[in-house]
């Protein structure tokens, strides 16, 4: 086994490999590598009857030092996910609560998951560092997901306005004879063509209400962050008319925020029990046009009320013509996560429920939206 080899397996291992790859063979950076990892997974190699020097308690480790340490030892990706392990892990609260470490954390949704956990228990000093994070998370996700709708939703010509898009579908031929008419040329009989006028794309302005029903029970937070940013984009669509709801055991209306992912999240309350059905109760008084309805359902569908009145209450509603589609949970892997006893129930009361990552929702909300 070559040098750099036998010392990356140092690393991995730990003190289990001190018998045949002693520390002696690491450089002096990845000792101290190896002494910080060491720090963080003391726990499982105490489990392996091992003891060790250094923890990440409050009493025996100062965080911003760990912090600046592995931010100085370990290459950008790297340390993202050594931060998330000390958070995700280990419960590290006190990262998460204090100014200095905040602005050093990198932003992803491993560390926005965790500061939502406790985000209750926060300071208000540290709204700013908080808000940081939570906005450039939700940049980073409009970038994934806003094209995907607004390539989705773009539609009808618009024959007021001009366009550069110069393709023969789009070409106006009206206004562009009708401006060039002062270049006729009458001896050759001949219209000559200064300049050419092309319609411009512009989006269907339909009166559709999508009433998006977010699970906020405790399970749901990987579900819960993309939801919000989905509907922050469906807010500046003009032909839906967003309405936002957020339940557990209660309701809570954040229609006027919708716009603003930040404040959605930040309105969160995790931890409380399912109550679908209250919801759906909700929902019904939201509508106008039943026809021009959808009620867009997150959740993992285990109720925690009388699961026949919550099927009686979604037949009751496609009854009188609003659109019923519900997404199942998802795990941070992507994996489907939700009741299938009750879903099949919905499913044949003719709700269309299903499991799908957050950039497929464009496509399925047109198509039910028969756009």
């Amino acid at each position: 086994m070559d040098q750099t080899l036998k010392q990356r397996w140092r690393l991995v291992l730990g003190r289990f490999a001190d018998k045949n790859l002693p520390n002696n063979i690491l450089s002096k950076s990845q000792r101290d590598q190896d002494q910080a990892l060491e720090q963080l997974y003391k726990k499982q190699l105490e489990k392996q009857g091992l003891r060790t020097s250094g923890t990440l308690d409050d009493s025996n480790l100062q965080v911003f030092e760990w912090l600046d340490k592995t931010e100085k030892l370990f290459p950008s990706s790297v340390n993202e996910k050594i931060q998330a392990h000390a958070i995700e892990e280990f419960g590290i609260k006190q990262i998460l609560k204090n100014k200095k470490a905040l602005s050093r954390m990198t932003p992803s949704i491993g560390l926005l998951k965790q500061i939502l956990s406790i985000h209750n228990e926060i300071e208000p000093s540290l709204l700013i560092e908080i808000k940081i994070i939570i906005q450039k998370v939700v940049d980073d996700l409009l970038t994934q997901l806003k094209p995907k709708f607004q390539n989705k939703f773009s539609g009808r010509l618009n024959r007021h306005q001009s366009s550069p898009q110069a393709v023969l579908a789009n070409l106006d031929w009206k206004k562009t004879i009708e401006r060039n008419l002062k270049n006729y040329d009458r001896e050759n009989k001949k219209l000559m063509l200064q300049r050419v006028y092309f319609n411009s794309r512009n989006q269907k302005h339909f009166p559709w209400r999508v009433i998006l029903c977010i699970d906020q029970s405790g399970s749901m937070m990987e579900s819960i962050i993309f939801s919000s940013v989905i509907a922050g984009i469906l807010t500046k669509l003009p032909i839906i008319d967003l309405k936002l709801v957020l339940f557990d055991t209660n309701v809570i209306d954040l229609s006027e925020q919708a716009d603003n992912p930040v404040e959605v999240l930040l309105s969160v309350q995790l931890g409380g029990g399912t109550h679908i059905c209250k919801a759906w109760e909700y929902c019904a008084q939201l509508v106008e046009q039943p026809s021009r309805t959808v009620v867009a359902t997150v959740s993992d569908f285990y109720e925690g009320g009388s699961p026949n009145k919550l099927v009686n209450q979604a037949s009751e509603m496609m009854g009188c013509g609003i659109k019923m589609i519900g997404m199942t949970a998802l795990t941070a892997d992507a994996l489907p996560f939700f009741d299938s006893d009750m879903t099949q129930r919905l499913s044949a009361q003719g709700m269309n429920i299903t499991s799908l990552t957050p950039d497929s929702f464009a496509n399925w909300l047109a198509q039910t939206m028969e756009l």
